[in-house]
């Protein structure tokens, strides 16, 4: 009699253990899954689209350079349209906008769309630094955005309305 209970102590205990070290296996599973679903959501997938964040207003502009240049203040805020492409061929690329601002020290480049009407544009550098090139939960790239929409979206969202994605 008691080597039968012995022997069904023995059993449970092995049952337990094997329960445990199950839910232990599939939960190292599932954690290690969810954090690379977590990780490529964060930043590892973002490298495809180059934009740091999009910015879109309602109403069609045919020349937003020149709805730049009437919005700032030319003594602060310059602004160049068209940059060296990136294999430094002296060829330009007329879709993007160099925005230097003398207040915050920072410069901008921001993509255009490839149609004229839309008034919408991608922030795609902060001081020459793309998307990639921030950590995942940046405070510089954070406060680089920060500045950029006290400094050009906040004075662009008196004449236009913006658009929130």
């Amino acid at each position: 009699m008691k080597k039968e209970k012995n022997k069904k102590d023995i059993r449970m205990k092995i049952i337990k253990w094997l329960a445990i070290l199950c839910f232990t296996a599939i939960s190292i599973v599932v954690l290690y899954w969810v954090g690379f679903a977590l990780l490529f959501s964060y930043g590892a997938g973002a490298g495809e689209t180059g934009r740091i964040t999009a910015y879109e207003f309602k109403g069609e502009v045919n020349d937003i350079k020149a709805v730049f240049d009437k919005t700032f203040d030319k003594r602060t805020i310059h602004i160049r349209d068209s940059i060296v492409d990136g294999d430094y061929r002296g060829t330009f690329d007329t879709r993007l906008l160099i925005i230097d601002s003398d207040k915050s020290n920072m410069q901008y480049i921001i993509k255009l769309p490839p149609s004229e009407g839309s008034f919408y544009f991608y922030l795609i550098y902060i001081n020459g630094k793309t998307n990639d090139d921030f950590g995942w939960f940046s405070i510089e790239k954070y406060r680089g955005i920060n500045l950029f929409e006290s400094e050009i979206i906040d004075p662009l969202s008196k004449k236009f309305e913006r658009v929130e994605e």
